[in-house]
């Protein structure tokens, strides 16, 4: 259990307890389109992390096909820089 602990280095799912019955795990998977579309099937929501450095690449529009080919409509998008 971690509280109160900054973590660095993320190694493996991370779950966090919201509520005695709610819980949500955050996964990272690799920059491969089989990985992201093995991690979709399962997640009830993607959050979609882009770098504002370099803005959509060809795998951005990728994964949001493939998404949208398998009827997976909860993909949010969030800007980094």
């Amino acid at each position: 259990f971690y509280t109160n602990c900054n973590l660095s280095e993320t190694t493996g799912p991370i779950t966090v307890c919201t509520s005695k019955t709610r819980r949500v795990t955050f996964l990272e998977c690799p920059n491969d389109t089989a990985a992201m579309l093995d991690v979709a099937k399962i997640a009830d929501l993607v959050l979609l992390c882009v770098d504002a450095k370099f803005g959509f690449e060809m795998e951005t529009f990728e994964f949001l096909n493939m998404m949208q080919t398998h009827g997976f409509p909860k993909v949010m998008g969030v800007f980094t820089h």
